[in-house]
């Protein structure tokens, strides 16, 4: 007789629970008036057809495709971890791709992958304090990647108004429906050829507090 964690890892609960996922963040994107700030900034590189890496804490993964163009390609770095193949199915409901690995297992390849999608003109998305943690704290190689291919990154976060966090690593953001919540994108940061390893920490930081600060913004923006 199979055991409820096995039932729960077929691949059949992992499509329903993958498909609720994916309704549910449908739902809450109907049922909550968004406001987008910023958003020039990826307007912009949309225009001109410009592939970038867009970045944002693994916290406030939930709503991440409200915020992509329909029609501009994205893969999205999701961890091989068992969590990571739900994200991964979730978000095939909003035909984004995605590209499987983390910095402890799959690394090489998925940065490979990486430099490829970027370098054919797709636009990566990436949790650089994934796939578990520290959290808000960035660990991956998101500087080099951005030297080696020449595309800028671009900060993002959101926050809603009602909203609940979980109790994990990431203290996950559960938004509520019928609510109000903000999207905010930082100013794209373009990262030069060969950079130093020196360089590489001083941008990692700013754009580490950069991160953060946007995301303090947004879940300042419905106190003011």
């Amino acid at each position: 007789m199979l055991s409820y964690k096995k039932i729960f890892r077929t691949k059949l609960a992992y499509n329903i629970i993958c498909w609720i996922g994916a309704k549910y963040i449908k739902f809450v994107s109907f049922t909550t008036k968004w406001s987008f700030i910023n958003k020039k900034y990826v307007e912009k590189l949309w225009k001109k057809n410009e592939a970038f890496i867009l970045c944002f804490w693994h916290g406030r993964l939930l709503m991440m495709p409200l915020s992509w163009k329909k029609k501009k390609k994205v893969n999205v770095l999701i961890s091989a971890h068992p969590d990571g193949q739900l994200l991964s199915n979730t978000v095939k409901h909003f035909k984004i791709n995605t590209i499987i690995g983390s910095s402890s297992k799959g690394g090489s390849i998925a940065l490979r992958n990486i430099i490829r999608s970027l370098k054919s003109g797709i636009s990566i998305g990436m949790t650089p304090d994934g796939p578990r943690g520290p959290r808000m704290k960035i660990n991956s190689a998101i500087i080099k990647i951005a030297s080696l291919t020449g595309r800028k990154i671009v900060p993002l976060s959101y926050s809603v108004k009602n909203k609940f966090f979980l109790n994990s690593w990431d203290r996950f953001l559960l938004a509520l429906p019928f609510n109000k919540g903000c999207f905010i994108w930082g100013k794209p940061i373009k990262v030069k050829k060969n950079i130093s390893i020196k360089d590489d920490l001083k941008l990692t930081k700013k754009l580490e507090k950069k991160l953060i600060n946007l995301t303090n913004i947004a879940d300042q923006y419905y106190d003011l």
